[in-house]
C-alpha cells in the first residue's frame, strides 16, 4: 500500500481518482487547493503525487518544480495528469521531473499498472 497525494482544484476528479486508488488498496489524501499542496505533503508524506496541470494558484509545472527542489519530496515520484493535450506542457512537466504524464479522464486500467510500474521502480 502507498500513500498517494492528489492535488486537482477539480473536486468531482479528486473524489474519482480516490476512489479509483483506494479500490487498489492505497491510502489517498486529497487537495483542492495547490496553495496548500506542501503542506499536505508535509502532514502526510506521499509515496506518490499526482497533480493536475491547470489550477488557478500554482498550476502543475510550478508544483513539480516546488516539490522537486523540496529536500523531502526530491526523491517523490510525480504523475501529470491533465485534461490538456498540450504537448509542450506535458514535455515541460517531463523536463521539471514528472515521471509521467497522463491525460484525463483516468483510465482504471492503465493508471494501476502505470501506478505499480511508478512505486515498484521506486523501491528497485
Amino acid at each position: 500500500m502507498a500513500r498517494i497525494l492528489v492535488i486537482d482544484d477539480e473536486p468531482a476528479f479528486a473524489d474519482f481518482a480516490k476512489i479509483l486508488l483506494e479500490g487498489m488498496g492505497h491510502a489517498v489524501t486529497l487537495c483542492y487547493e495547490s496553495s496548500e499542496a506542501l503542506e499536505s505533503a508535509l502532514r502526510f508524506k506521499p509515496d506518490l503525487i499526482i497533480t493536475d496541470m491547470n489550477m488557478p494558484q500554482a498550476n502543475g509545472l510550478q508544483l513539480i518544480i516546488l516539490f522537486k527542489g523540496h529536500p523531502e519530496f526530491k526523491d517523490v515520484p510525480i504523475l501529470l495528469a491533465s485534461a490538456s493535450t498540450d504537448d509542450r506542457h506535458r514535455a515541460e512537466a517531463l523536463r521539471q521531473g514528472a515521471v509521467y504524464s497522463i491525460i484525463k479522464p483516468l483510465q482504471r486500467d492503465i493508471l494501476k499498472v502505470l501506478i505499480e510500474r511508478i512505486l515498484s521502480s521506486k523501491t528497485s
